[in-house]
């Protein structure tokens, strides 16, 4: 799984690669391990003078053949917010796995005996025009 850091108005500490990967890549690697998946994280500062709770942590995992996932948390500690943001994701990792894993929702049914030309259209005429009969 590659993995992506990016901050914004903020300076990263220096245990966070640690704790992102105790935290965030190895619960998301029991779920879904792929060498093409990407972590994103972007850690940002919403309001940079100002204070309060502002600390913003936005997941994004990009999953090969489905669609890329978002979480977002804004927390008073990055941490805070990190894992909160991490456990949502992993769920909706599991959620999308399990979707995909399942077959189709609707069986194609294919009742015995019809060939092609009686399948092509309602009236027993087939595209062409000829008689379904044939």
């Amino acid at each position: 799984m590659k993995l992506v850091i990016r901050a914004h108005h903020l300076s990263l500490p220096p245990e966070l690669p640690k704790f992102l990967d105790k935290h965030v890549t190895r619960p998301l690697a029991r779920v879904f391990d792929d060498s093409a998946a990407a972590l994103t994280v972007f850690l940002g500062d919403t309001r940079p003078k100002r204070g309060g709770v502002d600390q913003e942590c936005r997941l994004s995992f990009r999953i090969p053949g489905a669609k890329t996932l978002n979480v977002a948390s804004v927390e008073k500690d990055l941490y805070k917010a990190l894992l909160d943001a991490s456990e949502r994701l992993k769920r909706l990792v599991q959620r999308e796995v399990a979707k995909m894993r399942s077959g189709s929702r609707k069986p194609m049914h294919r009742p015995l005996g019809r060939s092609w030309r009686e399948r092509s259209s309602r009236q027993g005429v087939t595209p062409e025009g000829d008689p379904a009969s044939l």
